[in-house]
């Protein structure tokens, strides 16, 4: 007979507070958007430059949002029942897990080029369904206590990880367009996508433990496969779209991205402020766990539990994050900056802190940084960079960001935490002079407008 598991109380009081104050925001933002529907912000629906989804086109627009998140959420499902039991797999296995996971970062390094080229060119939908079958690969792999195959693993997980943060949205902001809804409609989907984000991770990570309670370490992994294999159901019946065209040289595609991000200013920055937000994400991915294994001194880490905690913030984010919430008050690029600045100081939490509810508090207020960027950020690219050059100009700036990761996994082998998390929090800051960047950049853009 199976008995419930016993985690520990500290666990289960964040995350049921957590919880209920992101319920308790969500409410807000729901008498927010009514107000709004019934009354207009200003009288005519803007909200400093984004519009909520309004008229005859809404119906449309709704069902196309739901076709895409539908997937969205569940292929983010299957990507965070893998993340809550790698690092804890892989000490199980007693591998030599910094290898691994520089191994992973190394090959998204590698790879990320070719691989936003071939998007653009041979298809965003196709490079989805790719993806699909390249995380079954991988999970399949990850069975298997052998360091050759748990290499494979993560090479190819690098592979599908730039296809899984460029392949989708590149779809889903070109098929938008080709639509013909309001661009500025496109921020009520990346908001939504955060928050169902962060949802889609409570999710795993609650089912996630209890899978690795009955099933072990590789549980959540086997989870995953049925997952990948669910949402491949969907993809193949999406439209396919193209970057510079089926028939084009592949040379020419880069050479448009390169020539983009050199020439335009806002391009160049908007990649730099991507790769610094999400390489200090990354980075922090890495580090979360043995750092609080540290500050628990021995005992217990239900890490399902606690990684619920923390996803349940990104769907805080994605909340606050919406026409009727903090759009309401400033525009997607001011946001960024908050973003930047706040992310900072909560990674110098553990920077001066060993005890587990400072260090656990720290991580609470990053993630909820991480729930309002990822919409923020996807807003702002869907301004500065063309539909037919997404795939390749995103994926060039995943160079230099899983350049930051392999420095900063590096450097967890060699010093502290508190050091490593101090020079994490440095190129939060650095993110932030670029956001204030960005904005200056746009003002002049809009300057000239006007």
């Amino acid at each position: 007979m199976l008995t419930p598991p016993e985690w520990p109380a500290w666990a289960l009081y964040t995350f049921v507070g957590v919880a209920a104050f992101t319920l308790c925001i969500g409410l807000v933002q729901f008498l927010r958007d009514s107000h709004r529907h019934q009354h207009g912000k200003n009288g005519n629906g803007h909200c400093h430059g984004e519009i909520r989804p309004s008229g005859s086109a809404e119906p449309e627009f709704r069902a196309f949002q739901r076709r895409y998140l539908s997937v969205y959420a569940i292929i983010m499902m299957a990507d965070w029942f893998q993340g809550t039991n790698m690092y804890t797999l892989y000490m199980e296995y007693g591998v030599n897990i910094s290898a691994l996971f520089l191994s992973g970062f190394l090959s998204g390094a590698i790879f990320a080029g070719p691989i936003g080229i071939y998007i653009d060119k041979h298809g965003r939908k196709l490079s989805c369904v790719v993806y699909l079958v390249l995380e079954i690969i991988i999970n399949i792999c990850e069975h298997f206590n052998s360091f050759a195959i748990l290499w494979t693993s993560r090479v190819l997980g690098g592979v599908s990880t730039c296809i899984l943060f460029t392949g989708f949205e590149s779809w889903m902001v070109a098929e938008h367009r080709k639509r013909g809804f309001p661009t500025s409609w496109v921020a009520d989907t990346f908001s939504k996508a955060s928050f169902i984000n962060g949802l889609s991770a409570i999710v795993a990570g609650i089912l996630a433990q209890v899978a690795a309670d009955y099933l072990g370490q590789i549980g959540p992994f086997q989870v995953a496969i049925g997952l990948s294999s669910f949402a491949l159901c969907f993809v193949v019946s999406w439209p396919e779209n193209y970057g510079n065209g089926s028939d084009g040289d592949d040379s020419c595609t880069k050479e448009a991205a390169w020539r983009l991000v050199t020439t335009d200013r806002k391009a160049f920055l908007l990649g730099s402020v991507h790769a610094l937000f999400e390489g200090s994400m990354y980075s922090f991915i890495f580090m979360w766990v043995p750092t609080m294994l540290a500050a628990l001194k021995g005992s217990s880490l239900p890490t399902g539990l606690v990684f619920a905690s923390m996803m349940t913030c990104i769907s805080l984010g994605g909340l606050l994050f919406s026409p009727s919430m903090l759009l309401s008050f400033a525009k997607a690029e001011h946001v960024g900056v908050g973003c930047f600045l706040v992310g900072a100081l909560a990674l110098l939490g553990p920077v001066f802190c060993d005890q587990a509810a400072a260090v656990l508090g720290s991580y609470l207020v990053f993630e909820t940084c991480v729930g309002i960027f990822n919409p923020c950020g996807g807003v702002l690219r869907s301004k500065v960079i063309p539909d037919n050059l997404q795939g390749s100009v995103m994926n060039m700036f995943r160079i230099p960001l899983n350049s930051l990761v392999v420095v900063g996994t590096l450097l967890a082998d060699f010093y502290p935490a508190r050091f490593v998390f101090a020079i994490i929090s440095v190129w939060m800051l650095i993110g932030a002079c670029c956001q204030v960047a960005v904005i200056n950049a746009l003002a002049k853009d809009e300057g000239k407008e006007n």
